[in-house]
């Protein structure tokens, strides 16, 4: 903005420097100096018809009158300004008006020149009329293209631009258009009439051009951005678990043919009908011929796996996630468990996907004219985005479109709260979204007393690509810390990769407040990709982002709801305030519900700051303002 008024600035200083010199100049010509054209050679050979000479006003002064009056043969009065000198012998005087000696030649001559003068004027008409019927065939052929684009796929276009911006166009244009016929009347007007037609037929066949080159490009764009919406909202629709038969990796076998008569362990605590459709699976496929044995305890199932032979796990990536987690009685929030290698020490044999699906949320909103609120959940794995995982992402995203505000709340992935399928038992979040998306939604409700509309589910590690295809992005940091080979300065960080911003908002164990400073990070980073987001980068790019979006994210919002927010952010163009805050809490170790029999580290929650985080959600639920410390002030 501020170049917009530097250039503001210097086109105005210009315009009144022109005016100045046009006045100065107009000035002189009226009282010091001018120049005259001889007419005629009554002054041979002295001065010849044609030479022009320079006249000197101030030395009698200059004369003021009605050149109109005095041009039409009427009586005029000639009034002298006060002169500095006197006439001299042999200087030359001239009269400003030259009239015929005789009035009938005077008036003869004086119709052959506006005789002349009306050819010439019509003849410039006739030309601006030609350019006036271009500048409409012009218009013609733009129509033509922008309709083709505007009617593409039952007028696709409108689902995500307003209407009212081809209406505007469409307004200006026909004005433009008409203006050419109503000014072309004299010499001077025919002239700007030509100009305007000659300006706007080529920007329009130019315009038309690149949008028959460029035709197939717009409805690709059109198509891609569509297509990943579908994709996102139908990702949605599923949960998806990976099971696999695992083995100790010093173990020679490789294939499921080569455990045969191996004890076959599995746990139903976690998700019976899944794990039973599993077992049956590998039961078959293995002829039977393993030993089936139920557990009722993950660890105890660990401990067998690595210290018995000839024994065969099933276990989910919940499984896996928990059992690195357990064992960790310190209060640091690092893992530094019994079994924190434990999947270094295992290898994976059999594979089989179960698909589930995912209760529906949410349809009942106006997000552009009410507040509504949006889970997100980041997960930490880099396999496909629909897969049960753990929730280090914990965010309430609550957007007001009457005030324009956002609210991004952050919840610590470990803190110890009791889980809606739990019965009361406490557990840490994160736990939560290994029993799925609606566990975590849930639990955040119970937690602030509020109602989840919609979520949006991530995979950060899938975010990297993102983030590399938009060029980078540019984040505030904090601190300065190094995590993972990567070195970030406090203050501005420009142009981060994906990976560096991976690592930049997965890091925790560097900072003293841990996984609340995590959050903001965490924060920091989407705020960075929404920006870039918005920028020409975009575009740039659109295929690859398009692309990782697809592959990287799930919603629950349905497809009409997405366009109406696209359609209210090109309508309104709102400047959104963004607002972000976290709750705190106390780090220590306890037993969870998900694993009963060992401790971990979780961290009780500060009430105080959950509720300050109740009254921040009620605020803006109310169109009321609402301000804490923001990551983009």
């Amino acid at each position: 903005m501020s170049k917009v008024r530097k250039i503001l600035a210097i086109l105005e200083n210009l315009a009144f420097f022109v005016f100045c010199m046009v006045l100065i100049l107009f000035l002189v010509q009226l009282f010091c100096f001018t120049s005259f054209k001889i007419p005629s050679d009554s002054m041979e050979p002295v001065l010849k018809d044609g030479d022009r000479i320079l006249v000197n006003k101030m030395i009698k002064g200059a004369r003021l009158f009605n050149v109109f009056a005095a041009l039409d043969n009427e009586d005029f009065t000639i009034h002298r300004m006060p002169g500095w000198g006197n006439f001299k012998r042999n200087d030359i005087l001239v009269d400003v008006i030259i009239f015929a000696k005789d009035k009938a030649e005077n008036q003869k001559k004086f119709c052959k020149r506006k005789m002349e003068e009306n050819m010439e004027k019509n003849k410039i008409k006739k030309i601006a009329l030609i350019f006036s019927i271009l500048q409409v065939i012009a218009l013609a052929v733009f129509e033509v293209v922008l309709f083709r684009l505007v009617s593409y796929k039952n007028k696709l276009i409108l689902d995500y631009v307003p209407a009212k911006y081809f209406i505007i166009l469409e307004v200006v244009l026909v004005a433009i258009t008409i203006i050419p016929f109503l000014i072309r009347k004299g010499k001077k007007t025919s002239i700007i009439s030509m100009v305007i037609s000659i300006l706007m037929a080529i920007v329009l066949f130019a315009t038309s051009i690149l949008g028959v080159v460029y035709d197939k490009d717009i409805k690709n764009v059109l198509n891609k951005a569509d297509q990943t919406i579908d994709d996102v909202v139908e990702n949605s629709k599923l949960s998806t678990e990976e099971y696999g038969v695992y083995i100790l990796k010093s173990d020679k076998a490789e294939e499921l043919k080569d455990i045969e008569n191996y004890n076959l362990g599995y746990n139903l605590s976690y998700a019976k009908d899944e794990t039973d459709s599993v077992l049956k699976d590998v039961l078959a496929k293995a002829n039977n011929k393993l030993i089936a044995n139920e557990y009722d305890d993950l660890l105890k199932m660990a401990d067998e796996l690595l210290n018995t032979e000839k024994t065969a796990f099933i276990f989910n990536q919940a499984m896996l996630d928990l059992i690195e987690n357990a064992g960790d009685d310190t209060n640091d929030g690092k893992n530094n468990g019994i079994y924190k290698d434990f999947t270094n020490k295992i290898k994976c044999i059999y594979v089989v996907n179960v698909k589930t699906a995912v209760k529906e949320y949410g349809g009942d909103k106006n997000v552009t004219k009410e507040c509504f609120n949006v889970y997100i959940s980041g997960i930490d794995t880099e396999g496909d985005v629909t897969a049960k995982s753990r929730s280090d992402v914990n965010i309430i995203m609550s957007i007001n479109p009457v005030t324009h505000q956002v609210l991004l709340l952050s919840t610590p992935r470990d803190y110890y709260v009791p889980l809606s399928i739990s019965n009361g038992v406490k557990d840490k979040l994160t736990h939560a979204g290994n029993y799925g998306i609606n566990v975590s939604m849930d639990t955040l409700e119970m937690l602030y007393d509020i109602k989840l509309d919609y979520f949006i589910r991530l995979n950060f590690t899938g975010f990297v690509d993102i983030i590399d295809a938009l060029g980078g992005i540019d984040v505030v940091s904090d601190y300065s810390f190094s995590t993972h080979g990567y070195s970030y300065s406090e203050g501005l960080n420009s142009n981060l990769s994906g990976i560096q911003a991976l690592w930049f908002a997965r890091e925790r164990h560097a900072f003293a407040e841990g996984d609340k400073q995590r959050g903001r990070d965490q924060m920091k980073v989407i705020e960075a990709v929404i920006k870039k987001a918005q920028s020409s980068a975009l575009l740039n790019n659109y295929d690859e982002i398009f692309a990782n979006i697809s592959k990287s994210f799930q919603t629950n919002m349905p497809k009409k709801d997405i366009k109406a927010l696209v359609k209210y952010q090109l309508n309104e163009t709102p400047n959104w305030k963004v607002v972000s805050t976290s709750v705190t809490g106390t780090g220590r170790s306890d037993v969870t519900y998900s694993v009963p029999n060992s401790r971990a580290y979780v961290m009780d929650p500060d009430e105080n700051s959950v509720n300050e985080a109740k009254k921040l959600l009620q605020k803006i639920q109310n169109n009321k303002k609402i301000k804490v410390k923001t990551t983009t002030e």
